[in-house]
C-alpha cells in the first residue's frame, strides 16, 4: 500500500471510532437521567446506529467480491467468501434494525417454552444469537483465508469476533435472575461492545479495500 493510502487508513482508523465514541457519550448523557434509554432497549438510535454499521460492512463486502471478479483473480474463494459475508451482514442488519430474533424468541419460542438443555443459563428462546454465532465462527476460517493478503485486516477482524462472542454470551445470560438496574447496565455495556464489534468489522474490510484499489492503481501505473 503507498504512504498516501496507508495515512488515510489510519486516519480512519483514529476518526471512526473517536467518533462513534462520541455518539456513545451523547446517546448516554441524552436522555440522563435514564442514560440507558437511547442504547439498551430494543429499536433505539444505538439499534439503527448499528444496523448502518452492518450494512455498510456488506456493502463493502460486495465491493471487494466485484473487484476481484471485475481484476479477473483466478482464485474464487475470496469472491465467494465475500460475497457470503454480504449475506451475513445484511441479514444481521435486518436482524438488528427490526428485532428479528427477539421478536421469535418473545412470540414463538420462549412462549412454548423451547431450550437447549446443555444450556442452563440461557432463557426460554433466548438461543438465537448463539446460533448466529455458531454459523459466525463455521466460515470464520475461509473468512481469515480471504483476508490473508493484508495482516492488519486479519487482525482487525478477529478483534471484532472477539467482541461479537463477549456479546453473544452476555445476551446469553437469563436477565430474569438481575435486578432491574444490573439488567440495564449489562444491556448497555453489551450494546456498546456490539457497536465496537461493528466497527472493528467495517475497518478490517476498509483496509482490505483499500489494498485493493491501491495494488489496482500502482499496477496500472507500471504498466
Amino acid at each position: 500500500m503507498s504512504p498516501r493510502g496507508d495515512t488515510l487508513l489510519q486516519r480512519i482508523d483514529v476518526a471512526l471510532p473517536g467518533l462513534l465514541a462520541a455518539v456513545v457519550v451523547g446517546l448516554l448523557a441524552g436522555p440522563w437521567p435514564r442514560w440507558w434509554l437511547w442504547i439498551a432497549p430494543e429499536q433505539t438510535p444505538m439499534t439503527w446506529l448499528q444496523s448502518v454499521l452492518l450494512v455498510l460492512c456488506g456493502f463493502v463486502c460486495l465491493l471487494l467480491a466485484a473487484h476481484g471478479w471485475l481484476a479477473g483473480d483466478d482464485e474464487p474463494h475470496p469472491q465467494r467468501m465475500f460475497l457470503c459475508l454480504a449475506a451475513g451482514f445484511a441479514w444481521l442488519a435486518l436482524d438488528e434494525r427490526f428485532a428479528l430474533h427477539e421478536r421469535a424468541r418473545d412470540r414463538v419460542l420462549a412462549p412454548r417454552g423451547l431450550e437447549v438443555p446443555l444450556l442452563a443459563w440461557v432463557g426460554p428462546g433466548d438461543f438465537v444469537l448463539i446460533g448466529y454465532a455458531v454459523a459466525g465462527l463455521a466460515v470464520l476460517r475461509g473468512v481469515l483465508r480471504a483476508l490473508r493478503s493484508d495482516p492488519r485486516a486479519r487482525r482487525l477482524f478477529v478483534a471484532g469476533v472477539v467482541c461479537a462472542v463477549i456479546v453473544v454470551a452476555v445476551d446469553s445470560v437469563d436477565v430474569r435472575s438481575m435486578s432491574r438496574g444490573v439488567e440495564r447496565t449489562e444491556q448497555t455495556v453489551e450494546e456498546i461492545v456490539e457497536l465496537a464489534s461493528d466497527t472493528l468489522f467495517l475497518l478490517a474490510l476498509l483496509t482490505l479495500h483499500a489494498r485493493q484499489i491501491t495494488g489496482h492503481s500502482d499496477s496500472v501505473r507500471a504498466g
